[in-house]
């Protein structure tokens, strides 16, 4: 090689040696400057969410929503998606804990139902339920005890039944009236002195009507009450001018009662028999009247009929009722637990039956009262007799050879007949609701110091 290519040679490594060596330096400087390789490690699990345990309340086994209306045969429950522990769960009613043992848990832990028996129609109250998480809060529940009435074991109701249009029928009880016919199947019937010591009649009827049903007569201030509170349809021959203006709505400051009078019926529902003498040959039919349910259906009244059920003993043991001003007495016959009724003295018989009547229930509803301001009797001159029959008061209910020293409630003290919308209901001496016993139940409504 010349001294020329050895030169060139040189030189070329030293310009390649000046290029490459910076960028060598900076390869390296880099190298030293990252971070060593960090071992690979497994991620580590997120934590899986608790899930949220629901809480609903059940009203016999359906959702329940407010307002829930409640009978003392219903089951209100408080029901969750997994077990609770009972020590972690409080109820409250208008904000105040229930104690912890009022509540009856399920064997799996799955559900709690809320006592009822000291709930009231005239208090409603909001249920509440206090859960720890992850329990949610089911919200309150707004609870109202319906009205509960008894009846009949012979007019066909059943669990679930709601009133709908009932009857009231007006009956006499004058003497030429008896034997009067259909009392024995009602579901309940007011009795009250009507003028001249004599008693009228008002049978009510939920489901099934008798075949025969009589003699009816004209209504009385009574119905004004009895034709609201029980969201009936009222029957009676006719009505006194004084009556007839709040019966019809004309008074000033009144409001129709829904009835159906034989002057201007229109549907044939009444009908004259021959082997009575005018004018006590006033009849209806299970069917002429039951059509009238149909022909003019109201809403169903706000309370609740109680099913057939098994007797309850309550109260203490007491002779059968004497109803003086009403000429009526009662023998209690243990073997068939039944009030045998005598009307002055005599058995007082069912013309449909031809047995005696009975009733399983027998109430003195104590009531105030006064005349009305006008004659009910043209004949005679008797004024009518208004019996103030909303608000509370005393009354002796009678059943099984015993007897309640009961409270009686319709509506509130001093309020119209057409403001009040539940029937009557009583409470026993320690303020709980009673449960009246299934059969006929007879309420003698008595002005307070009325003689017969």
């Amino acid at each position: 090689m010349n001294r020329q290519a050895v030169a060139a040679v040189c030189c070329a490594g030293l310009l390649l040696g000046t290029c490459v060596a910076p960028w060598i330096q900076t390869a390296r400087a880099l190298q030293r400057a990252r971070p060593a390789a960090t071992p690979a490690t497994t991620p580590k699990p997120r934590p899986t969410p608790v899930p949220a345990v629901g809480v609903a309340y059940l009203l016999d086994g359906v959702p329940a929503t407010s307002p829930a209306r409640v009978t003392p045969r219903s089951h209100l429950r408080v029901a969750f998606t997994a077990q609770v522990p009972p020590a972690a769960v409080t109820v409250t009613v208008d904000g105040q804990p229930l104690p912890a043992d009022a509540l009856a848990w399920s064997p799996d832990l799955l559900s709690a139902e809320i006592p009822l028996a000291r709930l009231l129609p005239d208090h409603p109250v909001r249920l509440g339920v206090r859960v720890p998480p992850p329990l949610t809060d089911p919200g309150a529940l707004d609870v109202a005890m319906l009205p509960t009435v008894p009846a009949n074991a012979t007019t066909g109701i059943q669990p679930g039944f709601r009133p709908q249009t009932p009857l009231e029928i007006v009956v006499e009880n004058s003497p030429p009236a008896r034997p009067q016919a259909g009392l024995q199947n009602a579901d309940i019937v007011f009795e009250y002195l009507s003028e001249y010591s004599v008693t009228r009649m008002t049978a009510i009827y939920f489901a099934l009507i008798p075949e025969l049903v009589g003699p009816i007569r004209s209504c009385r201030m009574a119905n004004a009450y009895l034709g609201y509170a029980f969201g009936g349809m009222t029957m009676c021959t006719g009505v006194s001018d004084g009556t007839g203006g709040w019966i019809v709505g004309s008074t000033p400051g009144s409001r129709p009662v829904p009835s159906i009078m034989e002057p201007n019926d229109p549907g044939g529902h009444f009908f004259r028999v021959g082997f009575r003498a005018a004018p006590h040959n006033a009849y209806t039919s299970g069917d002429r009247a039951g059509r009238l349910r149909s022909e003019y259906p109201y809403p169903p009244g706000a309370y609740a009929v109680d099913p057939p059920h098994p007797d309850a003993q309550a109260g203490t043991a007491a002779d059968a009722p004497v109803v003086g001003p009403h000429s009526i007495t009662y023998g209690y016959d243990a073997g068939s637990r039944q009030y045998l009724r005598y009307d002055h003295g005599a058995a007082a018989s069912d013309q449909d039956t031809g047995q005696q009547l009975h009733a399983k229930n027998v109430v003195l509803m104590h009531v105030p009262y006064h005349d009305a301001g006008w004659v009910e009797d043209d004949n005679g001159g008797a004024h009518s007799v208004w019996y103030d029959m909303t608000g509370s008061g005393p009354a002796e209910v009678y059943s099984n050879g015993q007897v309640v020293h009961a409270t009686w409630h319709m509506g509130a003290a001093g309020q119209a007949y057409f403001d009040n919308h539940a029937p009557v209901w009583f409470t026993d001496e320690t303020g709980a609701l009673m449960l009246l016993n299934t059969g006929l139940t007879w309420v003698h409504v008595l002005g307070n110091g009325q003689q017969g």
